[in-house]
C-alpha cells in the first residue's frame, strides 16, 4: 500500500528535478576537451612538420638554383677561357704566322700575296668547321682594318677600321674573348661574341688580329637546363645593357625586366634567389647570378607551381594523414567518450528516476573500475533506500492505521455511556484495531490504594475479571509503578524489566506498555497492553495509545459524574416522593410506615426500623449536664441494617 503522504513528496520532488534539470553533459564537456588536447598538438605538429618540410624543400629547391646558376657561371668562364686559348693557340703556329707576314706585310708580291690570303683563308675555313662555336674568321691588320673574312655574312666590314673599339685595341697586346654585346655595325640584329687574337711577328710585334666570331645563342648551350628543375625550368642570359642574348634585336625589340634581371644587372649586380615574376609574366623561382667575365645576368627559373610541387605533394600527403588522424581521434574520442559517459549518464537518469519516487531502479555497469564501484554503491544504496522507503510508508501505513483506531476509539467512546460496555468495547477496539496480544484497563478504587481489575481481552481479561483481581499502587509490577509515578512505563523485553509481573494467563508476553489514566494530575487508573514481539512500541505506537488512554479517562470521569448526577437525581425524586407521601399521613404511625417503605425502597434495604426517642433521651442529648436515663427509660429504641 502506497501512502498519499509519501507519494505526495516524490511526486513535489520529481516536478523540482524536472525544472532545474541541468542543460549541458558531460558527454559534450569531455568530447570538446580530449579533441582539444588530442587534436592541438597534432595540428601543431603538422603545423611545425610542413613549415620543416616548406623550408627544407624551399631550401632545396634554392641551393638547387644557386648551385646550378654557380655551375653554369663557372662552365661560361671555361668556355671563354677555353676559345682564349684555342684562338691563341691557333695564331701562335708558324703556318699561320707565315701566311699572315705574306698576306699582311708590304713587301710581298701581289701574286704571293694573294697565294698567301687564299691559303690564310683555306686555312681558317678549316679553323672554322673544326670548331663550330664559330661563325666566321676576320683578319685585320695591326691599324684596325678588316682583309679577310671567311664568311660572306660579315663581307661588309671589308676595308672597315675597327681601331676604335677599345677590344681590337686590347687584342693587340693579348689574346681575350669580347663581352656580350650588341654592335650593329658588326651584327644588324643579334648579341655578338668575339674571339680575338694577335698574331706577332718576332721582329715587328703584333702584324694582325684574327677576330673569330661567336653568335650569343652558343652561351644559351652551355647554360641550358638539362637535368633537376623539369618541364618549366628555364635559363637564360642577359647583357649589361639588357639585351636577351638568343632573342633577335630588332627597332620594335623589348627589353626584358623583371626582379631577378634588375637585381642581377643593376649597380651592385647582386646574386640571389626570389620568387617573382619572369618578362613572360609566369611565377617563377629564379636564381640570378652576374657573370662578372662576360658582364652578363645569368638567370635560372622554375615555375612556383613545379619548384613548390613537392611542397604540394607533401601538404596532400600529410594533409591525408592529418586528416585520417583527426578521423580517427575523433572516432576513438567519441568511443571513449561514450564508454566512459554512458555509464555516468545511466547513473544520472537512474538517480533522477530514483529521485523521482521510482526505487525499482537499477544500474547495470559491469565493469570492474571506479564507475562500476559506484554503480555497485548505487545499487546498493538504491536497495537500502528502497527498504527505508518501504520501512516509511509501514510505518506511515501503521500510523495512520493507528490514528485512525484512535478515532474509532474516540467514536466509540462518544457514543457510548455505561462504563461497563464502555470499557469492554474499548479493550476489544484498541486489541483489535492495534493488533495486541492482551489489553486492560485497571481503575483506582475510590480509597486510592488499589487498582482494580475492570475490564480486558480474551479468556484472560475474564478470568482476570472474575478473580476481581487487583494490584496495590505502588506495589512491584509495571501497573503498580505507572500508578505510583503517573508515567507512562515501556518494557520493550519484558525479560529485562524489573517490574515485570509474570502471570500463567498470559504466557506468550515478550512487551508491556502501560498508560496512566489521568484527569489532569490525578491519576484514575491503567491502560496496559501486551504484545507477543519484543520492541513492539515504537514511539508513534505509544502516542497513538496515550491519545486513546487520555480519551478513556475523560470517558470514564464523563460517565461517572453522569452516574453520580443520575444518582443524585433519584435521590431528590425519592425525596419529593417521600415529603408529598407525609404530608398526606394523618397518623404518627403511617407517617413512620410511609418513611420506612420509601427508604427501603430508596436505598435497596431489606429492612428499615424506625426507632423513636422519649423527650427525656432528647433533654438529656441537648443537656449533657443531664444525668443519663436508666436502662428502662421511656423512648428507647434503635434501627439496624
Amino acid at each position: 500500500m502506497s501512502s498519499p503522504w509519501t507519494s505526495n513528496i516524490f511526486r513535489n520532488r520529481q516536478s523540482q528535478i524536472r525544472a532545474t534539470r541541468a542543460r549541458g553533459g558531460l558527454a559534450r564537456v569531455l568530447i570538446f576537451v580530449l579533441l582539444a588536447l588530442t587534436l592541438l598538438p597534432l595540428i601543431i605538429f603538422a603545423f611545425l612538420v610542413y613549415n620543416q618540410a616548406q623550408g627544407d624543400i624551399n631550401s632545396q629547391v634554392t641551393n638547387q638554383l644557386k648551385t646550378l646558376a654557380a655551375l653554369k657561371a663557372k662552365q661560361i668562364d671555361q668556355w671563354a677561357i677555353a676559345h682564349t686559348n684555342d684562338l691563341d693557340n691557333l695564331t701562335s703556329e708558324p703556318d699561320l704566322l707565315r701566311l699572315t707576314q705574306s698576306f699582311v706585310l708590304s713587301d710581298t708580291t701581289q701574286v704571293g700575296r694573294q697565294e698567301a690570303r687564299e691559303i690564310l683563308l683555306s686555312r681558317l675555313r678549316q679553323y672554322v668547321r673544326k670548331n663550330q662555336d664559330y661563325d666566321s674568321m676576320l683578319v685585320a691588320n695591326a691599324d684596325g682594318k678588316v682583309l679577310l673574312t671567311t664568311n660572306d655574312r660579315y663581307a661588309h666590314l671589308l676595308d672597315q677600321s675597327l681601331i676604335d673599339r677599345q677590344f681590337f685595341r686590347s687584342a693587340r697586346q693579348t689574346p681575350l674573348v669580347t663581352l656580350p654585346r650588341y654592335d650593329a655595325v658588326i651584327e644588324a640584329n643579334n648579341v655578338l661574341i668575339l674571339a680575338v687574337a694577335p698574331v706577332r711577328d718576332p721582329q715587328l710585334g703584333p702584324i694582325a688580329v684574327i677576330i673569330g666570331t661567336i653568335s650569343a645563342d652558343k652561351l644559351l648551350d652551355i647554360v641550358s637546363i638539362t637535368e633537376g628543375l623539369g618541364s618549366s625550368g628555364t635559363a637564360y642570359l642577359v647583357t649589361g645593357e639588357g639585351y636577351q642574348i638568343g632573342v633577335p634585336i630588332t627597332a620594335d625589340t623589348v627589353k626584358p625586366t623583371s626582379l631577378g634581371i634588375q637585381r642581377a644587372i643593376g649597380p651592385e649586380h647582386a646574386n640571389g634567389t626570389d620568387a617573382y615574376v619572369d618578362p613572360r609574366g609566369n611565377s617563377v623561382l629564379g636564381s640570378y647570378f652576374w657573370v662578372p667575365r662576360f658582364e652578363v645576368a645569368l638567370l635560372i627559373e622554375q615555375s612556383t607551381v613545379e619548384a613548390y610541387g613537392p611542397i604540394r605533394g607533401f601538404t596532400l600527403v600529410l594533409g591525408g594523414i592529418v586528416g585520417g588522424a583527426i578521423l580517427f581521434s575523433v572516432v576513438v574520442t567519441l568511443l571513449f567518450t561514450r564508454w566512459l559517459t554512458r555509464p555516468i549518464q545511466d547513473l544520472t537518469d537512474s538517480a533522477e528516476r530514483m529521485a523521482a519516487g521510482d526505487l525499482s531502479v537499477t544500474v547495470n555497469v559491469q565493469r570492474n573500475d571506479e564507475l562500476g564501484l559506484l554503480s555497485n554503491s548505487f545499487n546498493s544504496m538504491v536497495t537500502e533506500l528502497r527498504g527505508l522507503y518501504s520501512g516509511l510508508e509501514n510505518k506511515v501505513d501503521e500510523r495512520t492505521r493507528q490514528l485512525a483506531a484512535a478515532a474509532e476509539v474516540g467514536r466509540a467512546i462518544t457514543s457510548v455511556l455505561n462504563l461497563q460496555e464502555l470499557l469492554t468495547r474499548v479493550v476489544d477496539l484498541i486489541r483489535d484495531r492495534f493488533r495486541y496480544y492482551f489489553v486492560a484497563i485497571l481503575l483506582i478504587d475510590e480509597t486510592g490504594q488499589y487498582a482494580i481489575f475492570r475490564e480486558g481481552t480474551g479468556d484472560a481479561g475474564q478470568r482476570f475479571k472474575a478473580q476481581a483481581y487487583s494490584l496495590p499502587v505502588g506495589s512491584n509490577s509495571i501497573v503498580g509503578w505507572v500508578t505510583a509515578n503517573k508515567k507512562t512505563r515501556v518494557a520493550s523485553d519484558v525479560g529485562d524489566d524489573p517490574f515485570y509481573f509474570k502471570s500463567d494467563l498470559l504466557p506468550h508476553t515478550r512487551s508491556e506498555a502501560a498508560i496512566p489514566l489521568l484527569v489532569g494530575e490525578r491519576i484514575i487508573g491503567v491502560l496496559d497492553v501486551q504484545s507477543r514481539e519484543t520492541d513492539s512500541f515504537g514511539q508513534g505506537d505509544i502516542e497513538s495509545l496515550q491519545i486513546v488512554a487520555d480519551q478513556i479517562a475523560v470517558a470514564i470521569e464523563n460517565g461517572r459524574l453522569f452516574a453520580r448526577q443520575e444518582r443524585v437525581a433519584q435521590l431528590e425524586q425519592v425525596v419529593s416522593k417521600f415529603t408529598n407521601q407525609i404530608h398526606r399521613s394523618l397518623t404518627l404511625d403511617t407517617i413512620l410506615e410511609t418513611a420506612a417503605r420509601e427508604l427501603g425502597a430508596a436505598l435497596n434495604a431489606n429492612r428499615v426500623v424506625v426507632h423513636l426517642k422519649s423527650a427525656t433521651e432528647v433533654n438529656a442529648q441537648a443537656t449533657p449536664e443531664a444525668a443519663p436515663s436508666g436502662p428502662n427509660g421511656h423512648g428507647n429504641g434503635h434501627t439496624g441494617l
